[in-house]
């Protein structure tokens, strides 16, 4: 690699791979799995999008790197193309584990750069390409380091659909098979912030909702909530060995479930922000956000802030967070929006487009309260599919 490029992948390396996990302990994957490959022949194409990826984001505090990241992305996507539609794509081509790879960080490039429609069409590639692999039916080499880059890969962009999903209710790009395959260890995946089972918890609750009008009984769906709140509960009770080991993977771990019941319970049983148990949990899950900040690490936590932010009380907000410096108190929305300065260069997430939303959710609410009297609304019109839904298309929270 050139100079120019040997500063991009450093920067890369020591800047952008701790931001991907809340452990200082245990190494990020897309550190362990994709640096080592640039020592590797033929792996121009993932150089190519990881580097672009790293440029646009030191673009964001300088913006000269803009026009470099962009001529690199074109670049990447130009060669990843050039490849999968081809008329004639070889097994090779399908097996290649740089190209989901290349998908991946193009993929981080596009919800960094607008956040909008276009990521999500890495992600539906994805899925397609991964689907073509599969029926190869080769024997699996997830144990080699191309094996396994391939398989984190499909597990990024199947994270990626189900929990941006939860905000939107759109239909989902991976299965649910996905999150039940028998090779899917228990333990917490530290840059998920969760475990293969409460993806899946999280992918059932999505899909309840978006059948709960059409081919389900009112006492059948009850029977369903009843029955996924249990697994819920037990999901959330397991303590796997990597939460033992490390204090802040624990606490991103339990922010997580934290911010799942709440969406199982907006989503599900029709609550909304004044629910006792919801404005409860939002405000705990929005001190422990605070105080991970505080200290650094912002790792997984942008779908708990987003789900406590979108179910805030507009009429009772004032003086939820005690400020020990100011000696005064900031109400939800204000450490909301603080909270969200201070994740800029803490996070690979497009922070503006999520606020953005979250501002757009406020207003809604507001106008709302501001009628003479506010209708009460469930099922497919609860607070949820009337409130955060509408506004979220597209929106990335992983």
């Amino acid at each position: 690699m050139s100079t120019f490029e040997t500063s991009l992948f450093e920067y890369y390396l020591l800047r952008l791979c701790p931001l991907t996990t809340p452990s200082s302990q245990l190494s990020s994957p897309f550190a362990s799995m994709v640096a080592p490959l640039f020592t590797h022949a033929g792996q121009d194409l993932l150089v190519q999008s990881v580097l672009a990826f790293s440029a646009r984001h030191r673009s964001i505090t300088d913006p000269s790197w803009t026009r470099t990241a962009m001529k690199m992305k074109g670049k990447a996507l130009t060669g990843l193309l050039q490849r999968i539609r081809s008329p004639d794509v070889t097994a090779d081509v399908i097996l290649d584990p740089q190209v989901p790879a290349t998908m991946m960080f193009l993929c981080l490039y596009e919800i960094l750069d607008n956040g909008d429609y276009r990521w999500v069409f890495h992600l539906r590639a994805s899925q397609d390409f991964m689907r073509k692999r599969q029926q190869l039916a080769l024997p699996s080499n997830k144990n080699s380091a191309f094996g396994s880059l391939a398989a984190f890969s499909e597990r990024y962009f199947a994270f990626q659909d189900v929990i941006s999903r939860t905000a939107c209710g759109n239909s989902p790009i991976f299965g649910l098979e996905y999150w039940q395959r028998p090779d899917h260890t228990e333990d917490i995946d530290a840059w998920m912030g969760c475990s293969p089972a409460m993806a899946s918890v999280i992918f059932k609750i999505t899909e309840l909702a978006r059948t709960r009008t059409r081919d389900m009984s009112q006492e059948d769906y009850e029977t369903e909530v009843e029955e996924l709140d249990r697994e819920l509960t037990m999901v959330s009770s397991n303590i796997t060995v990597v939460e033992a080991m490390d204090e802040n993977v624990r606490r991103c771990v339990d922010l997580k479930k934290t911010s799942v019941q709440i969406y199982f319970h907006c989503l599900l049983r029709d609550a909304d922000p004044s629910s006792p148990q919801v404005s409860q949990l939002v405000i705990k899950v929005l001190h422990s956000i605070h105080d991970l900040i505080q200290q650094g690490s912002a790792a997984g936590l942008l779908f708990p802030l987003f789900v406590s932010a979108v179910e805030l009380d507009p009429l009772n907000d004032d003086k939820i967070f005690a400020h020990g410096d100011r000696g005064t108190f900031l109400s939800g929305r204000q450490l909301v929006l603080e909270t969200l300065d201070a994740m800029v260069g803490l996070t690979l997430a497009n922070v503006e487009r999520t606020k953005a939303v979250i501002l757009k959710v406020w207003r809604m609410r507001d106008l709302h309260t501001q009628k003479d009297s506010p209708v009460l609304v469930t099922g497919d019109s609860n607070d949820w599919n009337t409130f955060v839904s509408p506004y979220t298309q597209n929106l990335n929270l992983a």
